[in-house]
Parts: C-alpha cells; sequence; structure tokens
C-alpha cells in the first residue's frame, strides 16, 4: 500500500470517527477495538454514502479553498525554517517560501480586499499592497510617506518571495523580524480566536541594535499622536491602504495602525504592535535581548 494510500484512509477512519455521533444506527471507530469480542455490525448504506461524501468535501477542502489549512501547513514549515524558507537582507527584507503553500486568492480571502496594483510577470505576478501615512484627521503627509508590501507569486499562483519594504524594517529591524518568524514555529495556535502565541521562553536571544526613536522618525516622520504609557512612551502611526476595493462589511481595514512604544529614558524601542488589512503583528523586543542586555537597562533606569 502505497504512502498517499495510506494517508486517504486514516483520512476516512477518523474522518468516519468524527461524524459517527451524528450517523443513525450503531458504528463503531475503525481506530479502536470491537467490544467484548463481538463482531460489529456494518454501516448501513445511507451513513457509508453520507460518510463517503463528506470525505470528498473534506478532501476538497484539504486540495483547494481552506486557507486556514494552508495557513497551518506554513507555520509547521516554520518548525524547519532553514529548510522552509531564506532570508535575504539589503535595504529590504526579503522572505523567500522554498516550498510554497499560500495562494494569491488567500490573500484576499484573509483580508478582504484587492492589492493596491498587480503587475504581471513571464512566470506568475507581482502585488503590491501600499499604505500611506496619514495624521489624525485622515490627511497623507506631505510628503507622502509609505509602507509597502511586496509579494511574488510564481506561475501556480502561489506565494514564493514577501518583500518587506526600508520604511518598516525602521520599526522592525531585521534581525528581530527574522527572529519573530522563526519563533512562530514554537508557537500555540489557539483555533477560537484564530490567532497564535509563542512563549517567551522558546524566543531565540539575539545580539542586535535596537530602533530609536530618532531612526523610526526618520523613516516615518511625526506620528498622529505621542502618549504616556504603562509601557513607556506611546507613539501612534496610522496609515491607509490605496486599494480599489474592500469587501463591505470589512471598510475599517481601510485604516492601518503602528504603536510603538519607546523607553521613556533612553528612546530605544520596546515594543511594536501592529494591525494591517486585519492581520495582527506584535514584537516586543525586551523578549529577544540576552538577560544581561535587560539587566543593564534596568539598573540604568
Amino acid at each position: 500500500m502505497t504512502a498517499s494510500s495510506q494517508r486517504s484512509q486514516r483520512i476516512l477512519a477518523y474522518f468516519t470517527f468524527a461524524i459517527g455521533p451524528f450517523l443513525p444506527g450503531r458504528i463503531v471507530s475503525p481506530l479502536t477495538p470491537a467490544d467484548n469480542g463481538k463482531s460489529l455490525k456494518p454501516l448501513p448504506d445511507r451513513c457509508m454514502r453520507l460518510a463517503s461524501r463528506l470525505f470528498v468535501l473534506f478532501s476538497a477542502c484539504l486540495l483547494s479553498g481552506c486557507v486556514w489549512l494552508r495557513l497551518l501547513e506554513t507555520r509547521n514549515q516554520l518548525q524547519e525554517f532553514d529548510r522552509n524558507f531564506k532570508v535575504v537582507t539589503t535595504d529590504h527584507f526579503l522572505l523567500q517560501f522554498l516550498r510554497p503553500v499560500l495562494y494569491s486568492d488567500d490573500f484576499r480571502a484573509l483580508t478582504k480586499m484587492e492589492p493596491t496594483r498587480i503587475e504581471p510577470l513571464p512566470k506568475g505576478s507581482r502585488w503590491y499592497v501600499v499604505f500611506h501615512k496619514i495624521d489624525g484627521a485622515g490627511k497623507r503627509d506631505i510628503p507622502d510617506r509609505t509602507l509597502v508590501f511586496t509579494l511574488t507569486f510564481n506561475a501556480k499562483s502561489r506565494l514564493e518571495l514577501w518583500d518587506f519594504s526600508p520604511s518598516f524594517l525602521a520599526a522592525a529591524p531585521p534581525e528581530f523580524l527574522e527572529a519573530s518568524l522563526r519563533s512562530l514555529g514554537k508557537g500555540r495556535i489557539l483555533q477560537d480566536q484564530r490567532q497564535m502565541k509563542v512563549d517567551p521562553a522558546d524566543l531565540p536571544r539575539i545580539q542586535a541594535r535596537l530602533p530609536d526613536m530618532k531612526r523610526v522618525a526618520e523613516a516615518l516622520g511625526k506620528p498622529a499622536q505621542e502618549l504616556d504609557h504603562e509601557d513607556g512612551r506611546l507613539w501612534v502611526y496610522r496609515f491607509q491602504v490605496d486599494t480599489p476595493h474592500v469587501e463591505e462589511d470589512y471598510q475599517d481595514r481601510r485604516i492601518a495602525l503602528a504603536k510603538l512604544y519607546f523607553d521613556p529614558h533612553h528612546g530605544t524601542l520596546r515594543k511594536f504592535s501592529g494591525k494591517f488589512v486585519g492581520l495582527k503583528l506584535s514584537i516586543d523586543y525586551r523578549q529577544f535581548l540576552p538577560p544581561e542586555h535587560l539587566v543593564r537597562s534596568d539598573s540604568d533606569d
């Protein structure tokens, strides 16, 4: 029996077990032994037909339309980061997907919108998602300041390259961004909230220079808001995504927020959290620093 056949049988066995309580008649999971040594009553034909139909639907979901299953597969790939991904850092941060899983339509399914523009390529396409910085009144900066994410899809419409622009890296430096991505492979999936959390104990410790207020201001300009917060000095940046279409029930996703928390004494960035087109990102830089660095910072305060 081939590995594919064995996998199909395991899926069918699991699926039959899962829907068993909802079927009429007596059904026993094929994963458990017969009770009391008695032979099992065969499933009624209509139950088998229902199980077969549900299995076909389940298989179709696996093969095509279930973006959350593909996200789970991508998360599993992160557990073997160097085997499945490659990072190239210039003034941009380039994340290469060596074994692509996600489709271009998954972007639409997750964000509920169209990209800013699509550039056809000889073998695939390149999608640009552009965010324009705005002030508290919703007006664009002059000169215009932007965050740009570029997604390159291959001939099969699978994501093979994600390009983060230099302005984004001012708040999320490459060393910390890569460490955050690697840590997701150890994350715990909260299915009901569709979120992933990583235990701070599983985060790598890295030696890297923290971004500061000056660097961020040079790249992003003056924030829309400045506040005192328990986590430090808070800068709030607002952006508007440039898109030709957003689904009616998701118009609030046109506005993106980036919150940056700085050490009030040293001006270094402690934490960055953002929400872009419905997708959340949070990096606590303190959790990546070696213990001796934290001790030194605390003593300075």
